[in-house]
């Protein structure tokens, strides 16, 4: 996309910058002048913060102020967003975003934060489309975070190999995964299945790609683990197409009918930028893409909260974190991320209620405590429940395409 703004950083003085925030006080939710002294806080800015700054023209017509000084936490904070209205909707705050996230990576930053209103449903919906995510409300005011890998989110610098293998006291899947997780995703994708084409989105070593070819004798698989494939063309023996390649980078010669994403959208540094070209470029007209994440509601994650081994539903630990987790996702915030990228959400369910971690699931399945009838039972259940169960699934179609 081409725009007719050029995109600077610091140079716009206290007196610039106080006429563009008086110019666009009431765009602010609640208006900026209701908080703070317009013209102090146009000093400040230029006194303490990053500045990066839209111009058209030579007149600063947009401006992003970030503090991104704390080497201790590594934590920036974006103070200010704003956009003259004669200028909205043109792409500028977008833009300025992008780049203070560049910005604040490359000067070691690990988390990108800010504030906004709920009641300021613009704002919020370009924020999560940009992959924040909501950590925490106070009355009105929305707390966000956007995790900062190194480098770019389009280059390679993530060792997709290394995420995939076992740590310490940790795997990266487990027998539960492959025996008791995949068939019940199977079932419940089973009814919604169009017949035609499969793209499979991050397939891992094939166990459940085995399982799809069920379904359909036309898969074609993307994988960012080299190692992982190399094993999937062992156990496939040429029966889909592999390609070795990050969703990101990749170009796909047609649409498919059908595309399953399976415990892959919680490891991706931008979520919503995936989703979005599932919606724009894979998805066949009336194609279905099938969406299922680890669920941070889980029981089993909740008794690991009361347990207190991690801090909060949603928190990604440790060992996630060496698999490559940047999120853990519940229903809504889910459905918020595919909405943002333009797919039309047409069922929301869940998959296996789980109160056990997998580790203890492996165990058990190792005795005769648990039947098959057992297990069919927590499965059913989790249809009752679904923000109980163990991972999250939508079904979504596509939506409106988005404008090149």
């Amino acid at each position: 996309m081409t725009h007719d703004f050029d995109i600077r950083t610091d140079s716009a003085g206290a007196a610039d910058i106080e006429a563009l925030l008086r110019s666009c006080d009431a765009a602010f939710v609640p208006p900026l002048s209701s908080r703070v002294e317009i013209g102090a806080y146009a000093r400040k800015i230029v006194d303490h913060a990053r500045r990066i700054e839209a111009c058209e023209g030579g007149r600063l017509v947009g401006l992003l102020a970030m503090y991104c000084d704390d080497l201790t936490t590594r934590r920036a904070f974006i103070t200010s967003v704003s956009v003259s209205t004669p200028h909205a909707r043109r792409g500028i705050a977008g833009a300025l975003l992008r780049q203070a996230i560049e910005e604040a990576r490359a000067a070691g930053m690990q988390v990108l934060a800010l504030e906004t209103s709920a009641a300021n449903v613009a704002a919020l919906a370009l924020y999560c489309k940009h992959g924040f995510n909501i950590v925490k409300a106070a009355g009105d005011m929305l707390c966000l975070d956007l995790t900062l890998s190194q480098g770019s989110i389009m280059d390679n610098t993530r060792d997709y190999n290394a995420e995939s293998k076992d740590s310490f006291g940790h795997q990266y899947a487990y027998g539960f995964d492959f025996d008791v997780m995949h068939p019940y995703m199977i079932k419940s994708f089973a009814p919604w299945f169009r017949q035609g084409s499969l793209l499979e989105l991050g397939c891992f070593k094939g166990a459940l790609t085995r399982r799809l070819l069920e379904h359909s004798d036309d898969v074609t698989c993307v994988e960012a683990s080299g190692e992982a494939l190399q094993e999937a063309r062992v156990l496939l023996d040429g029966r889909a197409t592999l390609i070795h390649a990050r969703f990101e980078a990749v170009e796909l010669p047609r649409r498919y009918d059908n595309i399953v994403l399976t415990h892959v959208l919680e490891h991706l540094d931008d979520p919503v930028g995936l989703l979005r070209r599932i919606n724009d470029e894979w998805l066949a007209p009336g194609g279905r893409l099938f969406l299922v994440c680890p669920n941070a509601n889980a029981p089993s994650r909740q008794i690991a909260v009361k347990m207190g081994l991690i801090e909060h539903n949603a928190a990604v630990t440790l060992a996630e974190r060496d698999h490559g987790h940047r999120r853990t996702y519940s229903l809504d915030t889910l459905e918020r991320d595919a909405v943002a990228a333009g797919l039309a959400v047409r069922q929301r369910s869940g998959i296996f209620f789980k109160a056990l971690a997998n580790f203890q699931w492996d165990r058990l399945l190792q005795t005769d405590i648990v039947s098959p009838a057992y297990l069919d039972g927590c499965y059913a259940l989790g249809q009752q429940y679904p923000d109980l169960c163990a991972s999250i699934f939508l079904l979504c179609e596509q939506g409106p395409v988005s404008a090149p």
